[in-house]
């Protein structure tokens, strides 16, 4: 292990013709002009080793910290892992971007809004507005504004509103089940969908129970939904595609039954 040594200035030796001049002067100035001899000083070969491996350890410790980091990112940015099965089979049809072909059951292509999709949302819409139960009325009639046009559903709401529909229907205490019974698209309308339908009304009108029924013919006008981040499969039109536009409500038949409400007081 080297050393470092400092190299501290030397005086000269005094000599004998110096003592005779200063013969005359005071002894002890004299005694204090002495030789210096250098200093060397040495450094613990512990002390540098410690310090050494600490010095390693820091820069190994750096090393791991950015390749964590770079890790980290890494996975960040990366594409999940995607595999796709055919249940049916137990056939995998892709993993990542590599297709393995298709089944019977399952083929891979790409994403693009269908009449199916259409269908699918027309569909929950009226069993939002057409099924009423008053445990969950408030929150079905706001999943089907959701569903609506941002303009179009402001101005329903102040329809609801205006009208007292709602409020009418929970004076009357409305349970109602709906039943599609088909649909059609509108000829030269793709975004058009005419949908028949049944509504059984249980209500209670002056202390007297009703049953209600209702055959409606609706028609709904549908719209792409504006696209986010490269989709438009959003969690607002239920990952269709659509939202709703417009709807038209026509009642075609509707027979009433009445049946006395009983009570007994104790």
């Amino acid at each position: 292990m080297s050393t470092e040594a400092m190299d501290l200035p030397i005086t000269t030796s005094v000599t004998r013709a110096d003592t005779l001049e200063l013969s005359g002067e005071n002894t002890h100035d004299l005694a204090e002009t002495q030789l210096m001899s250098p200093v060397i000083c040495y450094r613990d070969p512990a002390d540098v080793r410690t310090i050494r491996r600490q010095s390693w350890l820091i820069i190994l410790t750096l090393v791991i910290a950015a390749i964590a980091v770079v890790g980290v990112v890494y996975k960040s940015i990366q594409r999940p892992d995607r595999i796709v099965v055919d249940m049916s089979s137990g056939r995998t049809v892709m993993i990542n971007d590599k297709e393995l072909g298709a089944t019977e059951a399952v083929k891979l292509e790409k994403d693009k809004l269908q009449i199916a999709d259409m269908d699918y949302v027309v569909k929950a819409y009226l069993d939002y507005l057409y099924r009423v139960d008053q445990r969950s009325r408030s929150k079905d009639i706001e999943a089907a504004l959701r569903l609506m046009v941002p303009g179009q559903a402001k101005k329903f709401a102040q329809y609801l509103t205006e009208q007292k529909i709602l409020q009418t229907q929970r004076e009357q205490q409305w349970n109602a089940i709906w039943k599609p019974e088909y649909l059609e698209h509108a000829p030269g309308k793709p975004l058009t969908v005419k949908v028949y339908g049944t509504q059984e009304i249980d209500m209670v009108v002056k202390n007297e129970s009703k049953h209600l029924t209702k055959h409606i013919l609706l028609t709904v006008d549908l719209l792409p939904d504006a696209p986010e981040d490269g989709t438009f499969r959003l969690d607002r039109n239920l990952r269709s595609g659509f939202r709703i536009n417009a709807i038209d409500y026509k009642e075609l038949s509707s027979n009433e039954a009445e049946t006395p409400v009983t009570s007994t007081q104790g």
